[in-house]
C-alpha cells in the first residue's frame, strides 16, 4: 500500500491511497495522515480516481511538534563548519 498527501486547498491537504503502479488514488476515510496516525488505520473509499502526483504535498504539513536538531553539539559544529564558522568550544581552527 502507498500513501500520499495530496493538495486540496486545505492547510492540511487530503490522504489518499495510491495503486502500486501509481495510475490511480482512492481518498480515505481519514482526512489526513495525522488522523489516521491517531486511529491507527487507514480506510480507502470511493471510487480510483486518476492519481497525479504533481498534486502531492508533504506527508504531514503541519505537524503537532517542530524538533530543531541543533541541541545537539555535533550539528552546531557541522553547521558552523558549513558557514566557515568557528564553534565556541572550539580551539583549533575549522577543519
Amino acid at each position: 500500500m502507498k500513501i500520499a498527501t495530496t493538495d486540496d486547498g486545505t492547510p492540511d491537504g487530503r490522504l489518499v491511497v495510491v495503486s502500486d503502479d501509481l495510475r490511480t488514488q482512492q481518498f480515505c476515510a481519514e482526512n489526513t495522515l495525522q488522523q489516521a496516525l491517531d486511529a491507527d488505520r487507514i480506510s480507502p473509499e470511493g471510487a480510483a480516481l486518476e492519481f497525479d502526483a504533481g498534486r502531492c504535498r508533504s506527508p504531514l504539513p503541519r505537524a503537532y511538534q517542530f524538533l530543531d536538531g541543533s541541541a545537539y553539539v555535533n550539528h552546531v559544529e557541522l553547521v558552523r563548519r558549513a558557514r566557515g564558522r568557528r564553534c565556541p568550544r572550539a580551539s583549533g581552527p575549522i577543519r
